[in-house]
């Protein structure tokens, strides 16, 4: 293996793990959320059941980890960043590796407009826009 191509492996660990915090713990506290709904009113107290203090250990861990939104803006940043010696297209191509031509090209188009479009600095009405597809799209990403 490259150089070149270890630092491409590198960084594509770096962005899957912050992705993978931000999906965690909003998938845990939908999990938990729903796990309370079925003991209903035991669901809550914490004589009943555990799962008051798992939600809150989830929370917790959102905000140690970093708040969602620190990481959706690094990422960002982090695709600017080495976009000179890897492209946003190859990184995609890489890290859906296994995935359908087709859904690698729409994944690559989708990209490409974000990064074209204000997610970080001044705040207007295109930079919220940007930012409010930017979520979903990593998500769905990863």
């Amino acid at each position: 293996m490259t150089a070149f191509t270890l630092r491409k492996k590198l960084f594509n660990l770096r962005e899957l793990v912050l992705l993978q915090k931000i999906c965690a713990t909003n998938e845990g506290a939908d999990i938990l959320r729903e796990a309370i709904s079925v003991f209903a009113g035991n669901g809550v107290m914490e004589e009943f059941s555990s799962l008051p203090k798992i939600f809150r250990d989830v929370v917790v861990n959102e905000q140690w980890e970093r708040h969602r939104n620190f990481l959706l803006t690094q990422i960002y940043r982090d695709i600017q960043r080495v976009s000179g010696w890897y492209s946003p297209a190859a990184f995609v191509a890489s890290v859906l590796d296994g995935a359908s031509q087709k859904e690698i090209k729409k994944f690559n188009e989708q990209l490409e407009d974000l990064l074209q479009r204000p997610v970080i600095g001044e705040v207007g009405e295109a930079s919220i826009d940007a930012a409010i597809e930017w979520d979903p799209f990593l998500h769905f990403l990863f």
